[in-house]
């Protein structure tokens, strides 16, 4: 995230019920602030943070913004060997929203997505899982976890990653289906929006039914 104020216009500007947000520093050296705690109170939402490492003096991870309270949440461990990564789970009243940001090397990968199917299988609402997977979806990790998990498919033009210059399609938004739960996407689309972050923001409009 390069802005917040341009971060949190396009936020309010969407009115969503839950945002995911990924690479966010807490109170680090390079950034002494709680980002996602100031995101939060410009846009009027609920903040969950996710840390996955020590860095500089705080902490960096993902996060989760939600319009209503969240019931409960928890983190689960993701492996890389560079950087420990996370997915964090936050359990709200009709569903279970999951933000992650998976390695860059694809062995890692490939365990996260294993570890998130049992973890799913756990859960007794409907699943999101949603994030930077730093992958395509011909690679293997997608392709296990489409076997799981609906990838949604983005209305054209598809990229998300460079921001300034899209060419790649590594972010998505999952729905389990071991549960069986049913959607409907009115809409699914990248903005144009080069600037804000090194990615391009991805928007849904969903409703889930079990």
């Amino acid at each position: 995230m390069k802005d917040i104020t341009r971060c949190t216009d396009i936020i309010n500007d969407a009115r969503p019920d839950v945002v995911a947000v990924q690479e966010l520093d807490s109170m680090t050296t390079r950034r002494p602030l709680d980002v996602l705690g100031r995101l939060a109170e410009l846009t009027g939402m609920y903040p969950t943070f996710g840390a996955a490492i020590d860095r500089q003096g705080g902490k960096y991870g993902v996060g989760v913004l939600t319009k209503e309270k969240p019931l409960s949440y928890y983190r689960v461990p993701l492996p890389c060997s560079s950087e420990p990564r996370v997915m964090l789970v936050v359990e709200m009243e009709n569903y279970y929203f999951c933000c992650t940001h998976f390695s860059l090397h694809a062995e890692y990968r490939n365990e996260a997505v294993k570890i998130i199917i049992e973890e799913a299988k756990k859960l007794n609402k409907p699943i999101f899982l949603v994030g930077d997977f730093n992958a395509s979806r011909d690679q293997e990790a997608m392709q296990l976890l489409a076997q799981h998990f609906y990838i949604f498919n983005k209305r054209p033009p598809i990229y998300t990653f460079p921001a300034d210059a899209p060419r790649s399609e590594i972010d998505y938004i999952c729905l389990y289906s071991g549960r069986g739960a049913l959607a409907t996407v009115f809409d699914y689309w990248v903005p144009e929006l080069p600037v804000v972050s090194d990615h391009r923001p991805t928007v849904m409009d969903i409703s889930v039914c079990e």
